[in-house]
């Protein structure tokens, strides 16, 4: 009968870490989530809307757009509050965004 030597686990363990944190490292992220873009909104309306909004402590809808190209739209729903320079703190359930003025694409009243 002739033994057969199979290595343990414990043996291919680094083997299977480095082949697995190369792959990690090298591929391309899956997960891009799909939002569908809405209609721009006009400056001006835009403007309105975020003042009003502010200023009654609503639950507002927003569209926010990437600042560069690497990133993806985001739909959000929650409060809004200015930070000045025309930046505005947008808190929504567990996650808070600081967006300039020129990345809300959209924003509605729900």
């Amino acid at each position: 009968m002739q033994q057969v030597n199979q290595p343990t686990l414990l043996q291919r363990a680094p083997q299977l870490l480095t082949r697995t944190i190369h792959h990690l490292m090298t591929t391309e992220p899956v997960f891009v989530p799909q939002v569908r873009l809405l209609t721009p909104q006009p400056f001006h309306q835009r403007r309105l809307f975020l003042d009003r909004a502010i200023s009654a402590h609503w639950s507002v809808f927003f569209q926010l757009m990437p600042k560069t190209a690497e990133g993806y739209p985001v739909n959000t729903y929650g409060q809004v509050k200015p930070l000045g320079n025309d930046r505005y703190l947008i808190n929504s359930h567990q996650t808070s965004y600081v967006v300039g003025f020129d990345q809300i694409r959209y924003i509605a009243n729900l």
